[in-house]
């Protein structure tokens, strides 16, 4: 059997048919469903955008609290500019899409929520900061003030009793080193 066509006999009857329209609760249902995708992306982006910043806080409080216990004051320029710098890393990264342009026109910015989140996120790095190197400049005024207290009390009593001079120097040291020991073992018990 052979087919013969004549281009003259064929017709295109082909038509682009119009959709059928959707059912009015499927049309519901399907843009609740966006919407429910919509909301759980935005609160998924709100969630991992706070850990990550709180990861980042808190790795740069405890780097710099483990700088002034290790060095102590050889450490603090360090710890200070390590523990901003960690901090503040999420901050500077919302600048990404930061954009100021001058037409014609005048300025032109874009994307101005980003500084100010990048703004917030430097105050936030810096009370970080702050409260990271708080405590050791509070305990090295302490300490000072202790061992100027102690030196004064010293010299006060081999004034007033100078045959006590070395029983005494080797009764503070003593009493010292006991209170020092207790702490440490009474701390490691809780």
């Amino acid at each position: 059997m052979t087919y013969e066509i004549d281009d003259g006999q064929e017709e295109v009857l082909s038509e682009i048919a119009s959709d059928t329209p959707l059912p009015k609760d499927l049309l519901e249902h399907l843009e609740s469903r966006k919407k429910q995708r919509k909301d759980i992306i935005d609160t998924t982006e709100k969630l991992s955008r706070f850990f990550v910043g709180w990861s980042l806080n808190s790795t740069g409080f405890f780097l710099a609290k483990f700088l002034l216990v290790t060095g102590g004051g050889v450490n603090y320029w360090l710890a200070v500019s390590l523990c901003f710098s960690v901090s503040s890393v999420g901050s500077l990264a919302g600048l990404t899409g930061f954009r100021v342009n001058y037409t014609s026109d005048g300025l032109e910015v874009d994307n101005m929520q980003n500084i100010f989140k990048s703004a917030a996120g430097l105050v936030t790095a810096g009370t970080v900061t702050w409260l990271a190197t708080k405590d050791y400049q509070y305990f090295e005024t302490l300490t000072r003030e202790s061992a100027a207290q102690i030196s004064q009390d010293i010299q006060t009593i081999e004034r007033q009793h100078p045959q006590l001079d070395p029983w005494l120097s080797i009764g503070v040291v003593s009493f010292l080193l006991v209170c020092a020991l207790g702490i440490i073992f009474k701390g490691g018990r809780d």
